[in-house]
């Protein structure tokens, strides 16, 4: 692998006085509201979208389905300059800035007239918002607040936008089916600038903000290695052709890319298969609260067994849950069926996020890990833009989402290989 050269590692940190409740906390608590509204009115509301966008247009799913493409596609090409500027520049002003744009992308989105307009905020405003709210600015802040309990703080950042999906998805449909489609988004672009204020007020951008040296129990005899370690790596400052030069970039990018195609592609489409089998309203959104409930305990999970078992085998189990879901819906196409494997792949789907983030963050360091996941996501387009539109085209032309499974699934073999050739790696780091 190569890298810059090192430079020399920045002076021991004082240790910071135990005063209450550490304030790393409050961050991972303000991020969390952030993906709550970004997972919960974008990634979770996304078969509720499609639903009812194929009703009220009467497009074909292969078009409908374009609404992620427009996302994945804008917020790819978005992250790289994201990615620089939340590594350069206040990442409390940004998140204020995405949140501003989330709200308004909403209350545009329920004036759409047609389907292209539709496609337009899914395209500029909604990609603004989840990449300045989301996961890759989440990272970047909490990786600067924590070292040694850093993979715990992640995985509790990500559980937002699990409890967003439990919390949203009904909201949403009742909003939907009391009233209409035009006021539910309305009131979602009035609760995203209702939660302005949270950030204001907690967000930081790193401890000397106010006046901390860091985590307050960094330097306890328990965990001290490890964080001379951590040290050591955050102290790089890695550059973006450094990274593409880098081979375990590569590697975390068909790992993340796959695991986030299954994910994104199911959240699209799994409301289409439930409308195929005679199930909507309420009982399908019942399906995605599951799913967020399960995420919400494999997050958190995630996080607290990856600072002791490591990235490997976290990563193994997530592909073995994500494929067991997918084995579940292949076999029992039933709501029963639909249950089991909303409750298995939820488990897998809580992983996802906290493994993407925790890879650049492990290897690239807290300084550069905005850059290592911005760059990336331009290079997950060929999997996860097509995903969603793929499964729709495979539904359309068979009639059933079957075929959709399997693909998935070869998509979670994908990911174990690369976690397998990976290994080696992270085995030498955690053993350090």
């Amino acid at each position: 692998m190569s890298s810059p050269e090192d430079q020399p590692a920045p002076p021991t940190p004082t240790v910071s006085i135990r005063q209450g409740i550490y304030p790393g906390w409050w961050i991972v608590f303000a991020t969390a509201s952030g993906q709550l509204i970004q997972g919960g009115f974008v990634f979770w509301c996304m078969g509720l979208y499609t639903a009812t966008f194929e009703d009220v247009f009467g497009a074909p799913r292969a078009q409908i389905n374009l609404i992620e493409t427009c996302l994945t596609v804008a917020t790819n090409l978005l992250s790289p300059v994201a990615g620089i500027l939340i590594d350069r520049w206040s990442i409390r002003h940004l998140m204020i800035i995405g949140m501003i744009a989330m709200g308004l992308g909403l209350m545009i989105l329920s004036q759409a007239g047609t389907l292209f307009h539709v496609w337009v905020v899914w395209a500029s405003l909604i990609p603004l918002g989840v990449l300045l709210i989301g996961a890759i600015p989440s990272a970047a802040l909490v990786s600067r607040w924590f070292i040694r309990r850093r993979g715990l703080a992640l995985g509790l950042t990500a559980t937002g936008s699990s409890l967003g999906g439990f919390l949203v998805p009904p909201l949403m449909t009742w909003l939907f089916l009391g009233w209409d489609w035009r006021t539910g988004l309305m009131v979602g672009g009035c609760i995203c600038f209702a939660v302005i204020p949270i950030f204001y007020w907690l967000l930081r951008n790193e401890p000397a903000d106010l006046g901390l040296s860091g985590e307050a129990d960094i330097h306890e005899a328990e965990g001290a290695a490890d964080t001379q370690l951590t040290h050591a790596v955050d102290a790089r400052d890695w550059g973006i052709p450094d990274l593409l030069r880098s081979n375990i970039f590569w590697l975390q990018m068909v790992v993340s890319g796959s695991l986030l195609a299954v994910t994104l592609g199911m959240l699209a489409n799994l409301s289409l298969h439930a409308k195929d089998l005679g199930i909507t309203g309420q009982s399908t959104a019942l399906l995605y609260s599951i799913i967020a409930i399960c995420s919400f305990c494999g997050k958190a999970l995630t996080g607290h067994l990856m600072d002791r078992l490591g990235i490997q085998r976290c990563g193994y189990l997530i592909c073995g849950f994500l494929s067991s879901g997918l084995l579940i819906l292949l076999l029992v196409q039933n709501y029963t069926g639909l249950i089991a494997g909303a409750f298995v792949m939820g488990l897998g789907y809580g992983g996802v996020v906290p493994i993407w983030t925790n890879m650049p963050a492990r290897v690239f360091g807290a300084g550069s890990v905005g850059r290592a996941l911005g760059v990336m996501n331009p290079l997950h387009i060929p999997i996860t833009a097509t995903s969603a539109p793929l499964a729709g085209y495979i539904s359309d032309t068979t009639g059933s989402y079957s075929g959709v499974f399997l693909m998935y699934a070869g998509c979670c073999i994908v990911a174990a290989v690369g976690l397998a050739i990976m290994g080696s790696v992270f085995a030498s780091a955690d053993a350090s």
